[in-house]
């Protein structure tokens, strides 16, 4: 292959890198004995396809993660939070085989994490830093990871074509490598972990130093991959990346694990109280609702926002029910009454402020 005369390299011709070439991932473990991904179905619907117990991993005196413990099935994206240096990373590069914990277990659709072959089957690690070789064209790039991850040679073609289709990148498969932009090279990387279909995502910080746009192209893919029936994890300490996203979250710090659940049930466990948006026809209303709420038992506060009141309840729906009854017996005219959902910022810090008292 020759590009002005200029001999370039072939993906075939390095699938194990050589010393003087660099690793382009720590995760691609090149060996005769890898399996091929053809060998072996998704995971089924009726259990986790990832089950961590009390996953630990101790540098000297440092303790980087200490009892991490989750469990995800098919179609879940987990919102993985913490701030820098809290594990997330550590955590994600032993469910990648990449390192060793030094304690607990895990399990991979029914087998254990021990299982090297069958993990990296079933596993696609996209690490924080994406190495890539330069001189390739994102076609050779797609194809020297084909040949890597063992796709058979008749299905290798394919494997491109729909991991380059899923992450928008085909119309730039004859583009070089190092032409990209950060936003496609993300999405390179994104796409060369689906060829082998793995159905478990591992994705460390992928929003990373992205445009807006390019956030939302990433987001817009993850969601089709959820459609799809993979599990996810996502790691972040930008709450932003995870908003409107993640079905369930896990909040980690100092390696240890605060809260772990259903994004809903979380938010609901922990709002303690409600608040809720009241709106009315007429704004010259508002000072008379405000002292008529500042008088009911059930309410513990009142505040204004605008055109708009915030208001706190003493309890679960029955009093919302109970609130907004009375203000249509008052003869309230009200254009909004809804309850205000907890932000995933919020959430965050109640839980790392619950573990810092």
């Amino acid at each position: 292959m020759t590009d002005h005369g200029v001999s370039r390299p072939r993906p075939e011709d390095d699938i194990v890198p050589g010393p003087d070439r660099p690793r382009p991932e720590d995760d691609i473990v090149p060996g005769p004995s890898r399996p091929r991904p053809e060998d072996d179905p998704g995971g089924r619907d009726d259990k986790p396809l990832l089950r961590v117990l009390n996953l630990s991993k101790t540098y000297d005196d440092i303790q980087a993660l200490d009892g991490l413990s989750l469990e995800l099935y098919p179609g879940d994206i987990l919102g993985f939070l913490g701030p820098n240096g809290a594990g997330k990373t550590t955590a994600l590069r032993i469910l990648a085989t990449i390192i060793k914990p030094t304690s607990g277990s895990a399990e991979v659709d029914g087998k254990p994490l021990e299982d090297i072959e069958h993990t990296r089957r079933k596993m696609g690690y996209m690490p924080d830093f994406i190495g890539t070789y330069d001189d390739l064209t994102v076609d050779e790039y797609m194809e020297f990871f084909a040949r890597a991850y063992l796709v058979a040679p008749d299905m290798r073609e394919f494997a491109k074509t729909e991991a380059l289709a899923t992450t928008g990148l085909s119309e730039l498969a004859s583009r070089p490598v190092k032409g990209l932009s950060r936003g496609q090279s993300q999405r390179l990387a994104l796409a060369r972990l689906l060829m082998h279909d793995p159905p478990i995502l591992l994705l460390d910080e992928p929003a990373a130093g992205l445009d807006p746009r390019a956030r939302v192209h990433l987001r817009d893919i993850l969601r089709e991959l959820q459609r799809k029936g993979k599990a996810i994890i996502v790691s972040s300490h930008v709450l932003e990346d995870l908003a409107d996203l993640s079905n369930k979250i896990a909040v980690i710090d100092s390696g240890r694990l605060l809260a772990f659940g259903a994004t809903k049930d979380l938010m609901h466990r922990l709002r303690g109280s409600m608040r809720w948006k009241i709106r009315v026809r007429e704004v010259d209303e508002l000072e008379r609702i405000r002292t008529f709420l500042e008088s009911h038992p059930k309410v513990s506060e009142v505040t204004y926002h605008g055109d708009h009141l915030m208001v706190i309840f003493k309890g679960g729906d029955e009093v919302a029910e109970e609130v907004h009854e009375s203000l249509f017996k008052e003869g309230f005219r009200l254009l909004e009454f809804a309850e205000e959902s907890l932000g995933l910022e919020e959430l965050y810090l109640r839980i790392t402020s619950v573990n810092q008292s």
